[in-house]
């Protein structure tokens, strides 16, 4: 009895490690193996005077991780939805969905055809019904005024109401006295409140701008600034195109506005010497361009530097402080 409970434990330890080593093998390949993206775009040789077509452009981004097991992408105009293919096999967008948009717009439309309908029968409805209502009115109307010429004016009645206009007249005249009165009062407080708050809020923002002032100097901020600094660059030169090929012809019509667009390239030319490839138009107004970028993307990198940053004393020291200022 001993020996089976043994050996079931035995081979549930087994399938646990087995899954554990799956897990850690699929989260290795998902930290380490690099992401790798590419980038394409051409524009035609283009005249800005005959008008520039968008149509006429051609551009593309994809991905693929772990030898194209998982690829996608997006295609301009081609395909200009994004789709992600798992062995060759596209899984996203699915054709049902496509199938139940479709179908969505063909109940839309049916659903719009029924309302119109019954709209119509609505306002058929509502003519009738203000017909009679109209032919209510009239009769209504009628009987009103055959009973005022049958009444007779009273005289005390009019007494009454004179002298009811009388008292609210002389209400009318004290609640305008009073309302003028609150009102001088309230122009003459509100320059001392203005002044006031303005004072409060210069000596507040005074005092955050000499906090900040004392943070930025402190040795504990430059220390988190120099590490967090030196973390992004690292961050972003994984991140960078390892690959950049651009072909680049370009015209603003202007000699002299395509000589300065060329004196900027010449200031850049020692970093894109062998990157970008430009080739100025000093008589037309032109553009053309065929762009190629490759690079990758690993996620250990980008997991290592943000823990780094967020685990370091004194960043989290610098977070403290700019909380405390934000809260003061």
């Amino acid at each position: 009895m001993l020996a089976i409970i043994l050996s079931i434990l035995k081979i549930i330890g087994i399938v646990l490690l087995a899954i554990l080593g799956i897990v850690l093998f699929v989260v290795i390949l998902i930290l380490f193996v690099p992401i790798r993206y590419r980038l394409d775009a051409f524009v035609p040789e283009t005249e800005f005077d005959k008008g520039f077509d968008v149509e006429k452009i051609s551009a593309s981004a994809r991905f693929s991780w772990l030898i194209h097991i998982i690829s996608g992408g997006i295609d301009y105009p081609r395909q200009k939805e994004f789709y992600v293919k798992l062995f060759g096999i596209k899984i996203f967008p699915s054709g049902k969905k496509q199938k139940e948009k479709d179908n969505s717009k063909k109940n839309d439309n049916d659903i719009s055809s029924d309302n119109d309908e019954k709209e119509i029968d609505d306002k058929t409805e509502e003519k009738e019904d203000s017909e009679k209502l109209s032919y209510l009115e009239k009769s209504e109307m009628d009987g009103a005024k055959s009973e005022d010429n049958e009444k007779e004016p009273d005289d005390t009645i009019e007494k009454e109401e004179t002298s009811d206009i009388k008292n609210e007249e002389s209400r009318a005249l004290i609640e305008i006295i009073t309302d003028f009165l609150e009102k001088v009062e309230h122009i003459i407080k509100t320059p001392q409140d203005v002044l006031q708050k303005m004072q409060y809020t210069i000596s507040r923002v005074c005092g955050k701008i000499e906090m900040i002032k004392n943070t930025l100097e402190n040795d504990i901020f430059k220390r988190a600034f120099a590490l967090c600094k030196k973390k992004i660059i690292r961050m972003l030169k994984m991140i960078l195109p390892d690959k950049t090929d651009i072909e680049l012809m370009l015209g603003t019509g202007d000699p002299a506005d395509t000589a300065g667009v060329m004196a900027f390239y010449g200031a850049l030319y020692p970093f894109l010497y062998d990157t970008v490839r430009f080739d100025p138009d000093f008589e037309r107004s032109v553009v053309k361009a065929d762009v190629h970028l490759k690079g990758h993307i690993t996620l250990f990198v980008i997991l290592y530097c943000l823990l780094v940053c967020y685990f370091n004393k004194d960043v989290k020291k610098v977070i403290r402080r700019f909380k405390k200022i934000i809260n003061s």
